[in-house]
């Protein structure tokens, strides 16, 4: 049996899960148009695409690592 405590935090996991899951989905429309804009001719629109897209990376691997932390809090 687990503690009251307990099953509060593993709600509270699930919900920032959902939210980790939302806001990946969130950004991938972003990602999507600046991959396109990265084919661009214009030089200026494919350097602005590459910075989106970096920041979009460095978004989601800070989102991955905040999965992974709460799958170590579970084991």
């Amino acid at each position: 049996m687990t503690s009251p405590a307990r099953d509060s935090a593993d709600t509270t996991d699930d919900i920032l899960r959902q939210h980790i899951h939302d806001i990946r989905g969130h950004l991938s429309p972003a990602m999507l148009r600046a991959d396109s804009l990265a084919l661009s001719k214009d030089e200026h629109i494919r350097q602005a695409a590459q910075d989106i897209l970096t920041a979009l990376d460095a978004a989601t691997r800070e989102l991955s690592a905040m999965r992974q932390l709460l799958a170590a809090r579970r084991s």
